[in-house]
């Protein structure tokens, strides 16, 4: 099973691509709905999320005018499928967890936090460089792939997760969950 934690910024994404744009399968779309079915074409898929993230989702899109009357249902999408075990490997809701690095970006520290103490094997986001060793993070990381000149792929070292945590864009972990290409060989080996 793949432990997968989406950034509060993939949960956006797909909700704005999916209001303005229905017909259209985004990268952060296509990530949903692995979550939402439970599957990708690694196998069965587990999303990891806190409450914290949930309540930072149902805020950003109450603030943007055209997904605010749909900003609690968002929400609600997600926990209900957590809470009631819609999905067939449902999803793992975490109460909170403590800091595996300071990171200037709180919103990005409760992602992290949540993805470590959830045990996720991925962790999704359209930040990544708020995650990489730098002005804004302390966080022990290796860049694993580029794009452009800057990191698409990302291996978070952390003495409690002897493999690490991989850390990627939307673009990337698509390319592995959706279309079954190979993933980098810092991947763990379940994905």
């Amino acid at each position: 099973m793949v432990r997968l934690c989406l950034d509060v910024n993939i949960w956006v994404s797909h909700y704005l691509s999916a209001l303005r744009r229905p017909g259209i399968i985004t990268a952060s779309g296509g990530l949903a709905r692995a979550v939402f079915t439970g599957a990708s074409r690694q196998g069965p898929t587990q999303l990891v999320v806190s409450h914290a993230m949930l309540d930072t989702l149902e805020d950003v899109l109450k603030r943007l005018p055209l997904m605010a009357p749909y900003a609690e249902m968002a929400r609600d999408q997600i926990e209900a499928a957590a809470g009631s075990g819609f999905l067939s490997n449902p999803p793992a809701i975490i109460l909170g967890g403590s800091a595996a690095y300071p990171l200037l970006d709180q919103e990005d520290a409760a992602v992290l936090n949540a993805a470590m103490a959830g045990g996720a094997d991925l962790l999704v986001t359209h930040n990544m460089s708020d995650f990489v060793r730098g002005p804004r993070s302390q966080a022990d990381t290796v860049t694993v792939s580029e794009s452009r000149g800057a990191p698409d792929v990302i291996l978070l070292r952390h003495p409690k997760r002897p493999g690490g945590l991989l850390i990627a864009c939307p673009f990337r972990a698509a390319a592995w969950l959706l279309r079954g290409e190979p993933p980098p060989p810092e991947m763990p080996q379940k994905l």
